[in-house]
């Protein structure tokens, strides 16, 4: 192989491993900032793509640096071998015109741009996981918030049934309610954790009790223990308050970037009584993405 054919490719391997690192280091920028807000914008498909690639640049560096390390090595040792002919082109292959010095200031130069081009791609890379993230979060809202609506207003009578098991104190009651939150939940694949939160009174004091995962009591023995719901300050205390005092209020909905905790909050008012519908879930992947 001709030498300068060698030290083209030296300069080559060395331009990729640079260019490689650099995105890998992204990489990691973008994995420590997902991890540490416990956010996460991208589907699981796109997630494992994402998971896979960064692997693979761990492979590509592997080879890059190994085939970069023995290309410089075999010019250095041609290299000492023109130093010892005096009538070999050791000057012309060891320095191209320019001086030492001013190759120092070109190299400073070169780390300074790609600094500067790390900064502004790590930037933008958090504007777009922050903008994914608020994205996939609305969408995921409209999807959950239309199939509620549907499967409400297809179970209407169910739900007026349940206003009016609310009033009264049986377990059998109860138990049916129970039935009816799991009936309403299983209707769509996509729906969420349904709670039906509902008032009741505490020593004259307003508490609010939920109907949620098993029932908690026993038919045999007529015994039924309500399951206080707890309520998140800034979140839906006072919403609760006011709907249960008597206030006409509209839908709730809420999510948070960290922990994809989404909120849905579908007021019923029916047959004397009062009660909201809660649809909540823990999503590990967002909607943005493949």
């Amino acid at each position: 192989m001709r030498l300068q054919t060698k030290i083209q490719l030296s300069k080559l391997t060395f331009s990729l491993l640079t260019f490689v690192v650099f995105v890998f280091l992204l990489g990691i920028f973008v994995l420590v900032l997902c991890t540490g807000l416990k956010i996460n914008p991208f589907q699981q498909a796109t997630s494992s793509f994402l998971i896979a690639s960064f692997f693979g640049l761990i492979g590509v560096v592997a080879v890059l640096v190994l085939f970069n390390v023995a290309t410089s090595i075999n010019l250095i040792a041609e290299a000492k071998i023109a130093e010892l002919d005096k009538d070999a082109p050791s000057n012309r292959l060891a320095d191209d015109g320019t001086s030492a010095q001013a190759r120092a200031s070109a190299h400073r130069r070169s780390l300074k741009k790609w600094g500067l081009v790390f900064l502004a791609t790590a930037f933008l890379l958090v504007g777009i996981i922050f903008a994914g993230t608020y994205v996939s979060k609305q969408r995921y809202l409209a999807v959950v918030r239309s199939q509620a609506n549907e499967v409400l207003q297809q179970n209407g009578d169910l739900l007026e049934k349940a206003g009016a098991l609310l009033t009264s104190d049986k377990p059998a009651d109860f138990k049916e309610l129970y039935n009816i939150r799991t009936f309403l939940e299983q209707q769509r694949r996509d729906l969420p954790r349904l709670t039906i939160i509902y008032a009741g009174k505490f020593d004259n004091k307003l508490a609010l009790y939920e109907i949620g995962g098993s029932f908690q009591g026993n038919l045999e023995k007529n015994t039924y223990s309500p399951q206080y719901f707890k309520c998140t300050k800034g979140l839906d205390c006072e919403y609760l308050k006011r709907f249960f005092s008597g206030e006409n209020v509209d839908s709730l909905q809420h999510f948070t970037f960290r922990d994809d905790q989404f909120y849905i909050y579908i007021p019923h008012t029916g047959n004397g009584s009062r009660f909201v519908l809660l649809f909540s879930r823990q999503n590990s992947y967002g909607k943005f993405g493949s």
